[in-house]
């Protein structure tokens, strides 16, 4: 521990090194979070602009704050991906609608075979 180390009483010691390693990793967040939330420019820049000019005592909660959101904007856009990669767009449907022409006789034993 150095003696120009911050001592904030809910947290570590910092240095002023960490203090701005710190301030540098939330403001990557709350860049990742504004792209992936689609941000406009001017609410990106008022909370990066809060989070680097607010004082110090603010420092580790915005971390953990921006780190969670972070985190869970991630996996929201990872399910989103995921979830339209599986979805059927309705690639070749017209030619399975004009390869098999529906009757009654087609369309109950289509039914029955639903409900087996």
């Amino acid at each position: 521990m150095s003696a120009d180390a911050l001592f904030l009483p809910w947290g570590p010691y910092l240095d002023p090194g960490q203090v701005r390693m710190l301030r540098a990793e939330v403001v990557e967040m709350i860049e990742s979070l504004a792209a992936l939330e689609g941000w406009p420019q001017a609410y990106r820049d008022e909370v990066l602009a809060r989070a680097v000019r607010g004082p110090l005592s603010d420092l580790l909660p915005n971390h953990h704050h921006f780190t969670e959101r972070t985190i869970k904007a991630q996996c929201t856009a990872a399910a989103a991906e995921l979830r339209d990669s599986r979805t059927w767009h309705g690639e070749g449907f017209e030619k399975r609608l004009t390869d098999k022409v529906m009757t009654p006789r087609n369309a109950r034993q289509y039914r029955n075979r639903r409900q087996a």
